[in-house]
């Protein structure tokens, strides 16, 4: 998963994507390339072929970490309930610090009580892990939101930098 993050950053979602099909090519039924291929569908915004591919990775090997892809792009298109179904899929083959997060995060869009419960799982499973998912979030959606003050973005900073 790395690698295949590494070339999305690097802008190589073709080269992602020829790899996804190569591997597809010798087995279809392989779970990383349908997963990588997914990951470049996604990357394009084609979110329906992203689900698609998601749900072949899955049907070949039920990953939490498929499930979080599936629910990542259910996100994507604020569709949380749906998020909310795959994330606990996810939890329901292994409690992991990332998938508690996630879920955090699309319960607080649903107004859940339940959000507190799930990020306090996460942090108590994996503090570090927990204050990096946070950092990165804050990053993406917080640190250019012309909506929050700078005071309250450095109070918030604080707090998950702490």
């Amino acid at each position: 998963m790395e690698e295949s993050l590494a070339l999305l950053r690097a802008g190589k979602v073709n080269e992602l994507r020829r790899r996804a099909k190569e591997a597809l090519k010798k087995n279809k039924m392989d779970p990383e390339a349908w997963f990588m291929l997914g990951m470049a569908a996604q990357h394009e915004g084609q979110r329906s072929h992203a689900i698609e591919c998601f749900e072949h990775a899955l049907y070949a090997k039920p990953e939490p970490k498929y499930y979080r892809a599936k629910a990542s792009v259910h996100m994507e298109g604020f569709e949380f309930e749906q998020a909310v179904e795959e994330l606990q899929e996810a939890l329901d083959l292994k409690e992991d610090v990332d998938s508690l997060f996630l879920l955090s995060i699309c319960m607080l869009f649903l107004d859940s009580p339940d959000a507190t419960r799930y990020m306090h799982r996460a942090h108590e499973l994996n503090e570090k892990r927990t204050k990096e998912l946070l950092r990165d979030f804050f990053l993406r959606f917080f640190k250019n939101d012309q909506g929050i003050s700078d005071k309250e973005k450095k109070r918030l900073w604080a707090k998950i930098s702490s």
